[in-house]
């Protein structure tokens, strides 16, 4: 959200064909703002989708405090890609209840009747659904919740009542338990957004995945929004096509990053701080030190209750690895602990023939040693295929190459299970999510439609390494992941990029509802 006010290319997503990315998930993002409330987003960006907020702060302009306005900045910056924007709760909430004290405070009616009005005057400008974040693993960097996080069920329906009276009846959501931290609250949120769907008439778009926590829980999960279909609801399960989780190395994040033993050398070239890493003092040293802060803490807890889906780069070569490659077998074998395991591991992708590369921590997706669990997901019908996270996570997470991974692993180099048909596979990409945002202009190849196209070379396609690049404000890093074989991607019949290479061509733009 913050690199759409500065940036004209929208990379990571416009490397992997796409012409049309949905903004303001999860709940979070820049407007509505009043003008004392900006460093407030921002940490709550950085809090929730990891970008550095000096990042934030340098190269967002605001020029805008209502919703409206902000669409009406990003209109007149032209692009690579179309943008539509959502209306986030977070930004939401924190305009109206923000000034009166605490924003996750249970609304007042007042409170309530702004909120809905401000919606409605949202998505009449263009917004194309509403937002919001209900997993209280999302903070902003002082720990507080998204605001938004335990709203009660009469704030939601009204603000949904008042986009959908204005053709806009779209809720995009993160749900609890969606990481297996609360055992039955994913099953709550089910129930509840059947209520809020059936009492509104909206369509509920909530993140799904299979957690390592509860691997079997996904299919209840499935089971219970079928249920609530039946009665007259309408939920969307949307699931990414892939395992999801962190891309790890001695350059960007892991699980040391904040140990005094790690710290004392953390400012040297990669190829001296290896050779300081390796010597078996420090090493000791670096495994047996306490984590300083619990946000550490926490990401030390995810990888070593990952080690069986955490692969080593030659491992995940394939893009859907042996679980007997698994860090986890590495130290069944070794007699090591998990935290050495990973230091070690670090190292050898750090030393890897072809460059540094990174550790695949997979969180999601990958419990059971393969993607079979993926594919009986994204070919159910109405699943939708999403949640790349473009632009988010940037150090730890590149999963916006995800239209890529559908071609080559799904259609063309799969050998561990079944494939899917490409003229499917497109479809996936392309005309559900269109048909889904209402994006009646787009979304299939058709007479008077918009030309937004992708000439392929199949037998090419190909994810390359993912690498840092320092091009954020401030020169902060980031992660971006190249392909190979997209001859061509146009957006509203124009070249963008040939081969890889950008054409300068700009004839992107804001996409409203």
């Amino acid at each position: 959200d913050g690199q759409a006010t500065w940036d004209d290319r929208l990379a990571p997503s416009c490397d992997h064909g796409v012409t049309t990315a949905v903004i303001g998930n999860c709940g979070v993002g820049f407007a509505p703002v009043r003008p004392s409330q900006k460093q407030v987003l921002i940490e709550l960006m950085e809090g929730v989708e990891d970008i550095p907020g000096a990042a934030l702060h340098d190269g967002i302009r605001w020029a805008w405090e209502s919703f409206p306005e902000y669409l009406d900045a990003l209109e007149k910056l032209p692009r690579r890609i179309d943008i539509a924007a959502q209306l986030p709760h977070g930004a939401l909430r924190t305009y109206v209840i923000g000034e009166a004290g605490d924003v996750n405070a249970p609304a007042t009616e007042a409170q309530v009747e702004r909120m809905a009005r401000l919606a409605r005057e949202a998505v009449e400008s263009g917004a194309v659904a509403f937002s919001s974040n209900r997993i209280t693993l999302h903070t902003s960097t002082s720990g507080e919740a998204v605001p938004g996080t335990f709203a009660e069920a009469r704030e939601l329906a009204a603000i949904l009542r008042a986009t959908r009276e204005v053709g806009r009846g779209l809720f995009q959501v993160v749900p609890a338990g969606l990481m297996g931290e609360d055992p039955d609250g994913f099953r709550r949120e089910i129930a509840f957004y059947r209520s809020v769907s059936l009492e509104t008439g909206c369509t509920v778009i909530f993140t799904i995945a299979q957690n390592n926590v509860q691997p079997e829980l996904w299919r209840e999960l499935f089971a219970l929004a079928d249920e609530a279909n039946r009665a007259g609801a309408r939920l969307v399960p949307m699931t990414i096509n892939r395992p999801g989780g962190l891309l790890l190395s001695w350059d960007t994040f892991h699980p040391f990053v904040d140990r005094p033993g790690y710290l004392e050398i953390a400012g040297l070239p990669l190829d001296r701080r290896l050779a300081a890493l390796r010597d078996p003092k420090r090493r000791s040293r670096i495994v047996g030190e306490p984590v300083a802060t619990p946000m550490f803490q926490h990401a030390v807890d995810i990888v070593v209750s990952s080690l069986g889906s955490t692969f080593l780069p030659a491992e995940d070569a394939s893009l859907e690895p042996d679980p007997a490659t698994s860090l986890a077998r590495r130290m069944q074998a070794s007699g090591l602990s998990p935290q050495e395991v990973v230091y070690d591991a670090l190292c050898d992708a750090a030393e890897c023939p072809g460059g540094p590369d990174f550790l695949r921590v997979f969180m999601g997706n990958y419990a059971e040693g393969s993607l079979d669990v993926v594919r009986e997901m994204i070919c159910r019908p109405g699943t939708l295929v999403g949640g790349g996270d473009g632009g988010a996570h940037v150090t730890v997470i590149c999963d916006a190459s995800y239209p890529t991974f559908m071609l080559q692993h799904w259609v063309r180099d799969r050998v561990r299970g079944e494939r899917i048909p490409v003229e499917r596979a497109v479809r996936m990409l392309t005309r559900d999510p269109a048909e889904l945002y209402g994006f009646t202009d787009r979304g299939v190849v058709a007479k008077g439609l918009r030309a937004d196209l992708n000439v392929i070379d199949l037998s090419r396609i190909a994810l390359e390494t993912p690498r840092v690049v320092h091009d954020l404000p401030t020169g902060a890093p980031r992660l971006l992941q190249a392909a190979s074989g997209y001859v061509a991607t146009l957006v509203a019949g124009q070249v963008t990029s040939r081969d890889g290479v950008d054409t300068g061509a700009r004839p992107g733009g804001l996409v409203r509802g």
